[in-house]
């Protein structure tokens, strides 16, 4: 019994031994997978609730109540949504544009975790209501960001170190895409490999419990199944997996040519005279309805008809029609105006894809797996391809279908398909739009960078004086200091007034008459960089490289005088 106690310890000893910002954090990362999951459940009803009112879909889904619509209805609401948009983008003096996964990204590594919560609520409302109306684009774009400001917004409330308030919001938004699509494995690997490029222990705690956490609570409101039923398929013939290799070279492509797509069409919309662009969600959504007259496939995120490609239930017509048109339609609300989430509809472009591709194998080599197995395939595929991570789009996939007979040939497809799209198209499906805003991610940091703050590194000043220390105990205090060593002064608060640099005092007072009036005050260095413990290495290293001191003082938000940064010890922990 005491053995027993001895290697499981109880949760409340676990916690008492945490220190207290250890503590607040994890609470915060349960509160923030609650958040995520509740969020979820309510935006997706939403959803249902607005494609009922406006389609009257039944138990049958979307598409069937849409396919039923007469087609002035396919047309006319549509229509609604775009001028919604453009009546709210009017209210809000700026676009809603973006699926909102890249600027989380841009949160995280650029803006220490910061997001607008507000902004984030009235977005993702009215990216449900659009894709709810028919906008092209994916419902997953509204719960990402809604996780993840709950996370900025919880961090700013108490403060939270930078290094902790980014992992909070990359929590909220892994959480967010956990709780979507009922995949806690593929979330929270999504929130490691993409939105935060590491797949560290350190980090990998704190996603895994958020999108349990999340997942539980829609299971719980919702329902514990997979995102897509389908049949049991295996493809572990030979002739197969050399199918499934020349499908993940031309996905591959294809990938890269749905991010090239995208980015074209979202430059040439932002070339638009401004007044005329609160009108383009409008315009938009009115030529989707457009062609949707003749193709209702194209309005919402798409699930019924990449259900229907799954289940090999699809005309190899439509699976080679339908990808381009949704891939022009996506790229045109999106690069317009309409917020809402590239996740899905990249599914559906993948999985018809991969139909077609199954249909024409099916075809010239008779006797092999059905077309929906291939559709499963171009799915992995295409968002391997699409995001350039390839162990979270396996993972996704799988949860979606539970399906794990196919997991090799899913290995197979993403890696190819990564590799093939990375080689054609340099950037991903996010860090293009970051690179389009002229944001560029230190995508060559090493973990270390990213991983750690100011405070592993801190170190105590030995001496401070005082803005009215005479001239000559100030030089002689300099030359007892080690080399690359400076005084810092410091008010009765112990707040920083500024430094002095033992190198800026040559020549600084050819008058030697003026010596003795001389204090502190008038040759200290008011101009060097300071850094705030919250900082990670990443951000320290870039400030090292605007000045040629060893060392730089650290401060809190009220310019006390924390320590001291070297620049050697954060070059040594940069080695392996």
């Amino acid at each position: 019994m005491e053995t027993s106690q001895r290697t499981a310890p109880p949760l409340g000893g676990f916690l008492r031994g945490l220190a207290g910002v250890e503590k607040r954090f994890w609470v915060l990362v349960v509160v923030v997978g609650l958040i995520s999951g509740v969020g979820a459940v309510v935006l997706l009803r939403v959803l249902r609730v607005t494609q009922h009112l406006f389609w009257r879909s039944e138990v049958e889904g979307f598409l069937a109540g849409v396919v039923a619509s007469p087609p002035w209805r396919r047309f006319l609401v549509p229509v609604l949504g775009g001028g919604l948009v453009s009546l709210m983008t009017l209210l809000v003096g700026q676009p809603l544009r973006g699926h909102g996964t890249a600027g989380i990204i841009e949160s995280i590594w650029v803006k220490a975790g910061e997001l607008s919560l507000p902004r984030a609520l009235f977005r993702g409302f009215i990216s449900i209501i659009a894709v709810a109306l028919g906008a092209p684009l994916g419902r997953e774009g509204a719960l990402l960001q809604t996780g993840a400001a709950s996370g900025s917004a919880l961090a700013r409330w108490l403060r939270l170190p930078s290094g902790q308030a980014r992992l909070l919001v990359a929590c909220g938004a892994a959480a967010g895409i956990a709780s979507a699509y009922n995949v806690p494995i593929g979330g929270a690997l999504f929130g490691l490999e993409v939105l935060l490029g590491s797949f560290a222990l350190e980090l990998f705690g704190p996603i895994v419990v958020s999108c349990v956490v999340a997942t539980l609570v829609s299971r719980t409101l919702v329902a514990d199944r997979p995102s897509y039923l389908i049949p049991h398929y295996v493809l572990t013939h030979p002739r197969e997996l050399l199918l499934a290799l020349l499908l993940g070279v031309l996905v591959g492509a294809a990938s890269a040519l749905y991010v090239r797509t995208i980015n074209l069409l979202s430059d040439t919309l932002d070339k638009v005279p401004r007044r005329f662009q609160a009108l383009q969600p409008l315009v938009a959504m009115s030529l989707v309805g457009l062609a949707a007259i003749w193709l209702p496939e194209l309005l919402g995120n798409g699930y019924d008809a990449v259900n229907a490609a799954l289940l090999g239930k699809m005309s190899l017509l439509l699976l080679a029609i339908l990808p381009l048109a949704k891939l022009l339609a996506t790229s045109m609300c999106a690069g317009a105006g309409v917020p809402g989430g590239l996740f899905t509809p990249s599914l559906f472009y993948g999985a018809l894809l991969g139909g077609a591709f199954g249909h024409v194998a099916g075809m010239v080599w008779p006797g092999g797996a059905p077309s929906g197995a291939y559709a499963l395939l171009g799915m992995v595929a295409v968002l391997a391809g699409t995001t350039h991570a390839s162990v979270s789009a396996v993972l996704l996939i799988f949860e979606m279908t539970a399906d794990y007979d196919l997991m090799l040939p899913l290995m197979l497809c993403a890696v190819i398909s990564a590799a093939v799209s990375r080689r054609l198209e340099p950037e991903s499906l996010y860090t293009s739009v970051l690179n389009r805003r002229n944001v560029r991610m230190p995508a060559s940091v090493p973990p270390w960078l990213r991983e750690e703050g100011t405070r592993a590194l801190l170190k105590p000043v030995q001496r401070r004086i005082p803005p009215s220390a005479p001239f000559q105990e100030v030089v002689v205090l300099l030359l007892e200091q080690p080399p690359g060593t400076d005084l810092y002064v410091t008010d009765e608060h112990g707040r920083l007034l500024g430094t002095i640099i033992l190198d800026n005092l040559k020549g600084h007072l050819p008058n030697h008459a003026l010596l003795q009036a001389t204090v502190a005050a008038d040759v200290m260095d008011t101009g060097v960089p300071i850094i705030t413990p919250e900082l990670s290495l990443a951000e320290v290293a870039r400030s090292f490289g605007k000045t040629a001191l060893e060392c730089l003082p650290v401060v809190d938000h009220e310019r006390r005088l924390l320590g001291t940064v070297s620049k050697s010890d954060v070059l040594q922990r940069g080695q392996f």
